[in-house]
């Protein structure tokens, strides 16, 4: 953002997107949890000052639009809760506990059942299913809006994902007993279930979800700026599936990156303090519970930004590698990823 003495020019991108260490900045900025405080009243006004400064950026054209400092700060706090809040497409809020800046408390408290000690079967399925459910929801509130699913189609998709995702997470807890493998090399790998049938899941889960959109495909358009303003303007050509495939693929590809540091390193972490005997003592279950939600916590909020940061939420293609109608376009092309 430019700068002259006290004066701002907020028509240039807080965050630039088309870098990862842009990306990671923006993604810690709208999955903070204080977003989450926000009323709807708020939200509302948010969006209404959102496009007030959008409007004089599109007026201001090529000089810049320049203000003081307190409006500029009013101007990045409204974005933030917009784009932590508001779905791009439909320009509503997303439900609350389905946002992004909701996966640490809402996660929490799902990883912290899945990574139980000796859980029974049942245990096991129930968070499981709370687990793939909440996925579901987080998927269904994120994605891609060019399409339109009924409710039939979403409670078909609800019944696939969790029902698979629960038979995973079974198999894969009776398969690590019968392994021909050491005591100690069973704990380890015990303790890796959860993440590999939360991963494994989670994209047949996000397929199941989106599955329209791998079939009738996805909106994608092409961006030109206005010769007297300079501002972008969005140009639709039409739905794309293999471009819908293609942004499945890398929001799949996220949940797994995602999944993985909470899954993996807090339960390698506690295996050891275990081993060095940290949590002996009258109150050793206690300290070993709060040690391995702290480090739960922590890998949730501190993983979850580079993993979503990973791939571009407005992302592009050549236009060479969709259907033969887009081919005479000259690239790139964008579509919205979703989440």
């Amino acid at each position: 953002m430019a700068v002259q003495g006290e004066r701002y020019d907020i028509s240039k991108p807080r965050f630039d997107l088309s870098t990862y260490s842009g990306r990671l900045a923006y993604f810690y900025s709208i999955t903070s949890p204080l977003t989450l405080l926000a009323s709807p009243t708020q939200l509302q006004q948010a969006q209404q000052d959102v496009k007030r400064f959008e409007g004089m950026i599109k007026e201001s054209g090529r000089e810049g639009c320049w203000v003081d400092k307190s409006q500029k700060d009013l101007y990045d706090k409204s974005k933030q809760l917009v784009n932590s809040s508001i779905h791009p497409d439909t320009g509503k809020p997303v439900p609350l506990p389905f946002r992004m800046s909701a996966f640490v408390p809402t996660n929490l408290i799902i990883c912290a059942g899945m990574l139980m000690p000796n859980a029974s079967l049942k245990t096991v399925i129930f968070w499981q299913w709370a687990n793939q459910t909440l996925n579901v929801a987080v998927n269904f509130s994120n994605a891609n809006k060019s399409i339109e699913m009924t409710p039939q189609e979403i409670g078909t998709a609800y019944v696939a994902a969790t029902f698979t995702s629960v038979l995973l997470a079974v198999s894969l807890n009776r398969l690590v007993p019968s392994l021909p493998v050491s005591k100690a090399s069973k704990e380890i790998l015990s303790r890796l279930v959860p993440f590999a049938s939360v991963a494994s899941a989670g994209v047949v889960n996000i397929s199941c979800i989106r599955w329209k959109e791998i079939r009738d495909g996805i909106e994608i358009y092409k961006l030109t700026q206005d010769p007297i303003d300079g501002h972008e303007e969005k140009h639709v050509l039409g739905t794309s599936a293999k471009a819908g495939q293609l942004a499945v693929g890398q929001s799949a590809a996220s949940r797994v990156f995602t999944n993985m540091p909470s899954l993996v390193i807090p339960p390698m972490l506690m295996t050891i303090l275990e081993r060095r005997g940290a949590f002996i003592g009258p109150r050793g279950r206690i300290i070993s519970n709060i040690t391995n939600l702290t480090l739960i916590g922590l890998a949730l909020g501190f993983f979850l930004p580079p993993a979503i940061a990973y791939f571009p939420q407005r992302a592009t293609t050549d236009p060479k590698k969709l259907e033969p109608e887009f081919r005479q376009y000259d690239g790139p092309v964008y579509f919205n990823k979703g989440l």
